[in-house]
This record gives C-alpha cells, sequence and structure tokens, in this order.
C-alpha cells in the first residue's frame, strides 16, 4: 500500500500512542485527530492518514509489519 505524506504542522498538543521499533514510524493523536508520523533524512516530520483511530492504526500497523520485514528482516 503507498501513503501520501504531507510536511507536519502540529494543530495542538501531540500524544504519542504506539511507536515502531527504533521509532521509525509513530502512531499520535493531537485531539481526537490521529496520523502516523515519521521524520526525514533532514529530521523534518511527515504525517499520513490523518483521520480516526482505526485509520491511523491500520497503517500504522502496515508501516510497521513492512518496516520489521524490510529493515530488520523478521519473517511475516
Amino acid at each position: 500500500m503507498s501513503y501520501i505524506w504531507e510536511p507536519h504542522t502540529p494543530r495542538g498538543l501531540r500524544c504519542v500512542a504506539e511507536a515502531s521499533c527504533c521509532e521509525a514510524f509513530i502512531l499520535c493523536f493531537e485531539s481526537a485527530e490521529f496520523y502516523v508520523l515519521r521524520r526525514t533524512e533532514d529530521g523534518k516530520e511527515e504525517e499520513t492518514v490523518r483521520g480516526t483511530y482505526e485509520q491511523a492504526l491500520a497503517a500504522w500497523q502496515n508501516l510497521d509489519s513492512h518496516h520489521q520485514r524490510e529493515t530488520h528482516q523478521v519473517a511475516s
């Protein structure tokens, strides 16, 4: 699955719900909006799938499992 990453613009106090190993992808929320956050190589932050908990969690789980397989060579 492909995700559209956009520059992260904070809209309130950020809370972290989950973080993948090495914090490659972070499931965050601000008020009632959830999203997946990542840091770019130049230290900036990008987000994708801003919406409900279920939407953001599904994306985070997908990204995390792909990251585990590709980066850490974990069997699926």
